[in-house]
């Protein structure tokens, strides 16, 4: 075990065909949920769901990697690994949970999950660090020994904040069976001090409309407004990243919702959390995969050839439009990746592919802005990753007004397509495009909407192209950057 932890920390020297150069992954072995993300002591600091010892899911520990800009990570010895009764099972771990400052020392809280005679346990609990680098769990752990009456014992993902001078705390949970028939929920904790802790009531229910198990809640006030985050399980309109926007009662747990959408409509993008940079702005990072019970998800992808699995989302800039729409977008500081540039104005574009590059990289970013006033045609198609009759395609239908990202011939792992709708402003649309190895991130008038998917293509599959299927397109401002390695070499 000592040796896969220490081998854990060694990121391999080649990146393979699907190791991302920008995007967040393992070292090696198993990663999923994003956790504990804080600005603590100069440092951005990321912990994640891992297991070191292999591409698959098993007792959990935290991974562990710092930043000085939210781009540049470099690894750092496992947080925390289950070695105590209430944490140590082969089926359950240090599951997902936050970090906060107080008094200058960093808190991980965590779900702590074990089984006993065949039942499984959750309870809430906590670990310190006065350096952010060397942790230790609490001697009177758990914290929170038990969820509220009459939940189920799926009861995990602790994220704490503080308002006005009380620290609280959303969990998710359910009543019935998280899986199957449950309705879930996300409870509402308030404690003075971080150890002692009360239940409030239910910042959310699903009462049959939202899933059966709210899982990674988060909560954060934006604009006067509190924005409450899940990833629900066995959403019926398959939301696995659901926000809402509305006013918080928080004496008398009342939280009233005025809006309520998808945080992103791709296939990757679950168990989003949020933290403050030290700017001050509201930031999201998610874990790019999903789990086999949605219906779209057949596997994790080829990556445990390479032995890593599952990456993370670029950080997203949160913000709330001026009807209270949640919008994302990549933080400024990706364009420190930028190596070089390429523009193009007034681009004509007509049935015969227009190639825009041929990155042996595979890492870039396209900007397009567009005048549809312009475009003769009803659609407008941008192919990236691609390589003749291989590519993972952006088509955008004006007459509709609708975005499909499409992986139906992206690799010979997983197809599918993706539809979001979008709006015109002043008959201008406006995409930005992240290429990675083996991702594609769809950006939509500014964040407006997101679209996100893993695709796994061959080391050949180097080219973007633009064309339209018939008539003609005029488009108004391409942007190509090209991007670097996010990771010391």
């Amino acid at each position: 075990m000592e040796q896969a932890l220490e081998r854990a920390l060694k990121r391999s020297e080649t990146e393979g065909k699907w190791r991302q150069r920008y995007h967040f992954t393992p070292p090696v072995s198993w990663m999923n949920d994003p956790n504990g993300l804080v600005y603590y002591k100069g440092l951005y600091h990321l912990f994640y769901q891992y297991n070191p010892k292999s591409c698959k899911w098993d007792s959990m520990h935290w991974g562990h990697a710092v930043s000085e800009d939210m781009i540049h990570w470099k690894d750092m010895p496992v947080a925390l690994k289950p070695d105590q009764e209430y944490d140590c099972h082969p089926e359950g771990g240090c599951f997902s949970g936050s970090a906060v400052e107080k008094d200058g020392v960093l808190f991980l809280f965590y779900t702590a999950t074990t089984q006993i005679d065949g039942v499984v346990h959750q309870t809430q609990c906590i670990a310190t660090s006065k350096d952010g680098m060397t942790f230790e769990k609490y001697p009177n752990n758990p914290v929170i020994k038990e969820p509220p009456q009459g939940f189920s014992n799926d009861f995990r993902d602790p994220k704490v904040f503080k308002h006005n001078g009380k620290w609280y705390m959303v969990v998710g949970g359910c009543i019935g069976s998280a899986t199957f028939d449950g309705d879930g929920r996300i409870c509402l904790y308030e404690s003075d001090d971080l150890y002692n802790w009360k239940y409030k009531g239910n910042v959310l229910e699903s009462n049959g409309k939202l899933g059966t198990m709210m899982e990674c809640p988060d909560m954060f006030e934006l604009n006067g407004k509190w924005v409450v985050t899940c990833s629900p399980m066995n959403h019926p309109d398959y939301n696995k990243s659901l926000y809402c926007v509305g006013t918080m009662d928080f004496e008398n747990c009342i939280y009233t919702i005025e809006k309520m959408g998808n945080m992103d409509v791709g296939f990757d993008y679950y168990a989003p959390q949020s933290f403050t940079d030290k700017e001050g702005n509201r930031v999201l990072i998610a874990w790019q995969n999903g789990w086999l019970w949605m219906p779209w998800c057949i596997d994790w992808g080829p990556t445990s050839l390479e032995n890593w699995r599952g990456c993370l989302s670029v950080p997203r800039k949160v913000q709330l439009d001026s009807e209270n729409n949640l919008c994302m977008y990549p933080v400024k500081e990706v364009e420190s990746l930028i190596s070089q540039t390429v523009t193009y104005t007034d681009m004509e574009i007509g049935e015969k592919a227009i190639k825009l590059y041929d990155d042996p990289n595979r890492s870039n970013r396209i900007i397009l802005k567009l005048d549809i006033t312009k475009i003769e045609s009803r659609n407008l198609e941008i192919c990236v990753l691609g390589k003749e009759s291989s590519y993972t395609a952006i088509q955008i239908d004006f007459l509709s007004k609708i975005i499909t990202l499409d992986k139906s011939y992206g690799d010979h792992y997983e197809g599918g397509r993706m539809n979001c709708p979008f709006e015109l402003h002043d008959n201008y649309l406006e995409l930005c495009i992240l290429v990675d190895h083996s991702s594609v991130e769809v950006y939509v008038n500014h964040g407006e909407k997101c679209i996100t998917t893993n695709v796994y293509p061959e080391e050949n599959q180097t080219e973007c192209w633009i064309r339209t299927p018939y008539k003609k397109a005029v488009v108004d401002y391409v942007q190509i950057d090209f991007l670097t390695s996010s990771w010391e070499v």
